[in-house]
Protein backbone atom coordinates (compact mmCIF):
# COMPACT_ATOMS: atom_id res chain seq x y z
CA UNK A 1 0.00 0.00 0.00
CA UNK A 2 1.58 3.31 -1.04
CA UNK A 3 2.41 5.70 1.78
CA UNK A 4 2.13 9.45 1.56
CA UNK A 5 5.31 11.13 0.27
CA UNK A 6 4.66 14.87 0.22
CA UNK A 7 6.74 17.57 -1.43
CA UNK A 8 6.38 21.31 -1.91
CA UNK A 9 3.20 22.61 -3.52
CA UNK A 10 5.36 24.29 -6.16
CA UNK A 11 6.80 20.96 -7.31
CA UNK A 12 3.34 19.40 -7.40
CA UNK A 13 2.10 22.36 -9.46
CA UNK A 14 4.90 21.82 -11.99
CA UNK A 15 3.95 18.15 -12.30
CA UNK A 16 0.31 19.01 -13.04
CA UNK A 17 1.42 21.14 -16.00
CA UNK A 18 2.87 18.06 -17.69
CA UNK A 19 -0.48 16.26 -17.51
CA UNK A 20 -2.84 18.78 -19.06
CA UNK A 21 -2.67 21.59 -21.57
CA UNK A 22 -6.35 22.48 -21.31
CA UNK A 23 -6.56 26.22 -20.43
CA UNK A 24 -9.66 25.76 -18.26
CA UNK A 25 -7.94 23.08 -16.19
CA UNK A 26 -4.70 25.09 -16.09
CA UNK A 27 -6.41 28.20 -14.69
CA UNK A 28 -8.53 26.20 -12.24
CA UNK A 29 -5.36 24.61 -10.86
CA UNK A 30 -3.59 27.97 -10.83
CA UNK A 31 -6.41 29.44 -8.72
CA UNK A 32 -6.25 26.43 -6.41
CA UNK A 33 -2.49 26.76 -5.83
CA UNK A 34 -2.81 30.53 -5.31
CA UNK A 35 -5.53 29.86 -2.72
CA UNK A 36 -3.27 27.40 -0.90
CA UNK A 37 -0.40 29.88 -0.88
CA UNK A 38 -2.50 32.83 0.28
CA UNK A 39 -4.89 31.15 2.69
CA UNK A 40 -3.61 27.74 3.76
CA UNK A 41 0.09 28.26 4.44
CA UNK A 42 1.17 26.53 1.21
CA UNK A 43 1.05 22.95 2.59
CA UNK A 44 3.16 20.13 1.25
CA UNK A 45 1.27 17.90 -1.16
CA UNK A 46 1.58 14.74 -3.22
CA UNK A 47 0.42 14.11 -6.77
CA UNK A 48 -0.75 10.52 -7.17
CA UNK A 49 -1.21 9.30 -10.75
CA UNK A 50 -3.48 6.52 -11.97
CA UNK A 51 -4.32 4.98 -15.33
CA UNK A 52 -7.15 2.97 -16.78
CA UNK A 53 -4.76 0.04 -16.96
CA UNK A 54 -4.06 0.36 -13.22
CA UNK A 55 -7.78 0.31 -12.51
CA UNK A 56 -8.49 -2.71 -14.68
CA UNK A 57 -5.50 -4.75 -13.50
CA UNK A 58 -6.68 -4.27 -9.93
CA UNK A 59 -10.15 -5.63 -10.73
CA UNK A 60 -11.53 -2.15 -11.29
CA UNK A 61 -9.99 -0.43 -8.30
CA UNK A 62 -6.62 0.51 -6.94
CA UNK A 63 -5.36 1.80 -3.60
CA UNK A 64 -3.53 5.07 -4.24
CA UNK A 65 -2.75 6.19 -0.70
CA UNK A 66 -2.50 3.77 2.21
CA UNK A 67 -2.92 6.19 5.10
CA UNK A 68 -5.06 9.09 6.29
CA UNK A 69 -4.79 12.18 4.11
CA UNK A 70 -6.74 15.11 2.71
CA UNK A 71 -8.01 15.06 -0.87
CA UNK A 72 -7.75 18.41 -2.66
CA UNK A 73 -7.97 17.72 -6.41
CA UNK A 74 -9.12 14.94 -8.70
CA UNK A 75 -8.38 15.28 -12.42
CA UNK A 76 -8.79 12.83 -15.24
CA UNK A 77 -8.86 12.51 -18.99
CA UNK A 78 -10.85 9.88 -20.83
CA UNK A 79 -9.50 8.74 -24.17
CA UNK A 80 -12.39 6.54 -25.31
CA UNK A 81 -15.76 8.08 -26.16
CA UNK A 82 -17.81 4.91 -26.44
CA UNK A 83 -18.75 4.34 -22.79
CA UNK A 84 -19.55 6.52 -19.79
CA UNK A 85 -17.03 6.38 -16.98
CA UNK A 86 -17.37 7.54 -13.40
CA UNK A 87 -14.28 7.68 -11.22
CA UNK A 88 -15.24 6.91 -7.62
CA UNK A 89 -12.85 8.18 -4.95
CA UNK A 90 -13.29 6.22 -1.73
CA UNK A 91 -12.07 6.54 1.85
CA UNK A 92 -10.83 2.96 2.02
CA UNK A 93 -7.52 1.09 1.87
CA UNK A 94 -8.77 -2.36 1.02
CA UNK A 95 -11.17 -2.41 -1.91
CA UNK A 96 -14.28 -0.91 -3.45
CA UNK A 97 -16.86 -3.14 -1.75
CA UNK A 98 -18.11 -0.18 0.27
CA UNK A 99 -18.78 1.99 -2.78
CA UNK A 100 -22.18 3.00 -1.37
CA UNK A 101 -20.77 4.08 2.01
CA UNK A 102 -17.09 4.90 1.40
CA UNK A 103 -17.35 7.14 -1.68
CA UNK A 104 -16.34 10.73 -0.98
CA UNK A 105 -16.33 12.10 -4.54
CA UNK A 106 -17.26 11.01 -8.06
CA UNK A 107 -15.70 12.45 -11.21
CA UNK A 108 -17.98 11.91 -14.25
CA UNK A 109 -16.89 11.34 -17.86
CA UNK A 110 -20.22 11.00 -19.72
CA UNK A 111 -20.71 10.30 -23.41
CA UNK A 112 -22.72 12.65 -25.61
CA UNK A 113 -26.44 12.88 -25.04
CA UNK A 114 -26.56 10.74 -21.90
CA UNK A 115 -30.00 11.53 -20.48
CA UNK A 116 -28.87 10.82 -16.91
CA UNK A 117 -26.24 13.55 -17.18
CA UNK A 118 -27.99 15.95 -19.54
CA UNK A 119 -28.51 16.28 -23.25
CA UNK A 120 -26.04 19.16 -23.42
CA UNK A 121 -23.02 16.91 -22.93
CA UNK A 122 -20.65 17.65 -25.83
CA UNK A 123 -20.33 15.10 -28.62
CA UNK A 124 -17.38 12.71 -28.31
CA UNK A 125 -16.64 13.69 -24.74
CA UNK A 126 -13.22 12.16 -24.38
CA UNK A 127 -12.20 15.28 -22.55
CA UNK A 128 -11.06 16.20 -19.10
CA UNK A 129 -12.90 16.55 -15.82
CA UNK A 130 -11.66 18.13 -12.62
CA UNK A 131 -12.91 18.44 -9.05
CA UNK A 132 -11.27 20.89 -6.67
CA UNK A 133 -11.88 20.97 -2.94
CA UNK A 134 -10.23 24.22 -1.71
CA UNK A 135 -10.35 23.15 1.94
CA UNK A 136 -9.86 19.46 1.19
CA UNK A 137 -11.88 16.37 2.06
CA UNK A 138 -10.52 14.30 4.94
CA UNK A 139 -9.85 10.68 4.03
CA UNK A 140 -9.61 8.87 7.37
CA UNK A 141 -8.09 5.59 6.18
CA UNK A 142 -6.62 6.27 2.72
CA UNK A 143 -7.70 6.55 -0.89
CA UNK A 144 -8.96 3.87 -3.25
CA UNK A 145 -10.23 4.72 -6.73
CA UNK A 146 -12.45 2.70 -9.03
CA UNK A 147 -13.98 3.36 -12.43
CA UNK A 148 -17.52 2.30 -13.27
CA UNK A 149 -19.75 2.69 -16.32
CA UNK A 150 -22.68 3.96 -14.23
CA UNK A 151 -23.06 6.73 -11.70
CA UNK A 152 -24.13 4.24 -9.04
CA UNK A 153 -21.01 2.10 -9.31
CA UNK A 154 -22.46 -1.19 -10.50
CA UNK A 155 -20.39 -2.18 -13.58
CA UNK A 156 -16.62 -1.78 -13.61
CA UNK A 157 -14.95 0.00 -16.54
CA UNK A 158 -12.40 -1.66 -18.78
CA UNK A 159 -8.95 -0.13 -19.13
CA UNK A 160 -9.91 1.46 -22.44
CA UNK A 161 -13.00 3.10 -20.98
CA UNK A 162 -11.53 4.23 -17.66
CA UNK A 163 -9.85 7.63 -17.30
CA UNK A 164 -6.18 8.37 -16.71
CA UNK A 165 -5.36 11.12 -14.25
CA UNK A 166 -4.14 12.21 -10.87
CA UNK A 167 -5.20 13.15 -7.37
CA UNK A 168 -3.57 15.84 -5.26
CA UNK A 169 -3.50 14.93 -1.58
CA UNK A 170 -1.87 16.31 1.53
CA UNK A 171 -1.41 15.48 5.19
Amino acid sequence: MPALAVESAGKVRQKTRASTHNPCVFYALKAFFLHLAANKGNPDLQIVSFSGTDLESACGKTVLVGEACTLYVAWGKKTNTATDAYLFIMDDTVDDTGVATDTRATLPFPIAGNASVGATTPANNAGESILIFPDGIPMATGVTVASYTTGVGSTQSTAGDAPNGFLIVGT
